[in-house]
């Protein structure tokens, strides 16, 4: 289950990722301002970068339930954080480094949740 999930979550990344840089979508290659990806989600370069490297990284994992435990654990409690982190957010941060507020809190929460519980709940986990 892991692996898969790694998988899932590594190919939603990456198409995520690039998407981002599609302007007809919403989608931005600057850093300033952000913009709204979907008119939903908002987002920038740098934020753009590290979807595709979140998602390359999720692949990566995906070949061994090992891999993918460990992939949830650690993506699960990053995008925890950020999404704790999110509503404290200052505005002026997402003019100049991450577009971290909004829904992105929400959508980072629910991801983060899933991949941590997926990832301490493996099999692979427990006997590692």
């Amino acid at each position: 289950m892991a692996k898969t999930i790694a998988l899932i979550f590594g190919v939603v990344y990456l198409i995520v990722g690039i998407i981002g840089f599609i302007p007809a979508v919403g989608g931005t290659m600057a850093m300033s301002p952000p913009t709204s990806l979907l008119g939903i989600f908002p987002i920038n370069l740098l934020h753009n970068i590290v979807h595709v490297v979140i998602g390359i990284i999720g692949l990566s994992m995906s070949r061994t339930e090992a891999a993918g435990a460990q992939f949830g654990k650690v993506f699960g409690l990053i995008l925890i954080l950020l999404g704790i982190i999110g509503f404290f957010w200052p505005a002026n941060l997402d003019m100049t480094l991450l577009p971290l507020r909004g829904t992105d809190v929400w959508l980072h929460l629910v991801s983060g949740i899933i991949l941590a519980a997926v990832g301490f709940g493996s099999k692979a986990s427990a006997t590692a």
